[in-house]
This record gives structure tokens, sequence and C-alpha cells, in this order.
């Protein structure tokens, strides 16, 4: 395929997912808030406008997986080396993740101070907090690696 006309069918799709995506979100905001009456809000529950929000988002969520997939199988066929190394960083982060997960958190609904209509279960603070940990350690490490990498290259001449 040309390139430029790629680029163009690539610009076309984005533009165009872009304004579903805007429509979408009108339809959704244009619904009945909290305050409403409860049929008006059920009525919406059920209706076209947040069913089309909902399968929009599931759509553009899947086809992302898909597109992520089929770049990592790509990569695997095209460029093995660097692809492995890709996908053992995910896996090391995923190991990192799990570790504080099983490990838990001494965090509660009360030592976070949340309010009485905003208290969530336990689980979700845990998987909140082996989340924020994974980040806050991969992102040190990407900085040390960043820092460091030059340092490195001049030991090794």
């Amino acid at each position: 395929m040309n390139t430029k006309k790629l680029d163009m069918f690539m610009n076309i799709l984005k533009f165009g997912l872009v304004e579903v995506g805007v429509i979408a979100c009108i339809l959704v905001i244009g619904g009945p808030n909290a305050e409403a009456v409860l049929e008006d809000q059920e009525s919406f529950r059920e209706g076209a406008s947040l069913g089309m929000a909902i399968n929009y988002t599931m759509l553009i969520i899947i086809a992302s997986i898909a597109v992520v997939l089929l770049f990592f199988v790509v990569q695997l066929i095209t460029n093995t080396k660097k692809t492995v190394y890709s996908i053992i960083g995910i896996l090391v982060a995923l190991i990192i993740y799990l570790i504080f997960w099983a490990a838990g958190t001494s965090d509660t609904n009360e030592s976070l101070a949340l309010l009485e209509d905003v208290q969530v279960e336990q689980g979700t603070i845990v998987t909140t907090t082996a989340g924020l940990y994974t980040a806050i350690i991969c992102l040190v490490i990407g900085v040390l690696a960043w820092i460091l990498s030059p340092l490195m290259g001049k030991m090794r001449k």
C-alpha cells in the first residue's frame, strides 16, 4: 500500500473514531443526572444512547488490545530479540505488581479518611496500592537506567 494512501486512511479513521466518541459523550452527558426521576434514569440506562456509548467504548478497548497483540506478533517475527526483552519487561512489571498485591496493604477506608458516600472494598484499596507501588518502582528503575546508561557505556570503554 502506498504510504500517502495509508496516512490518509489512518487520518480518516482517527477523525471518524473521535467524532463517534464525541457524539457518544454528548449523548451520555445529555442524559439524566442523579437528581432526575428514577424512571428517567432507568429508561436512560436501558436506552440506545448509553448502550451505544458502552458498546463503542468496548469496541475501542478490544480493538486496542488486538492491535497491541498484532504488534507483538509482527515484532516477534521481524525483531525477535528486542521484542523478547519488551515482553520480559512486561512480565517483570506483572511479577512486581503481583508481589505487592499478595503483600496487601494496611490502608483502610478509615486510614484514607474516605467519606461515607465513597467507601470502597478492601480489595479495591489493595489493587490500587499495588498498582501505584508498581508504577513508582518501574518509573524509578526507568529513570535510573536513563541516568546510569551513559556512565555504564563509559565504564565499558
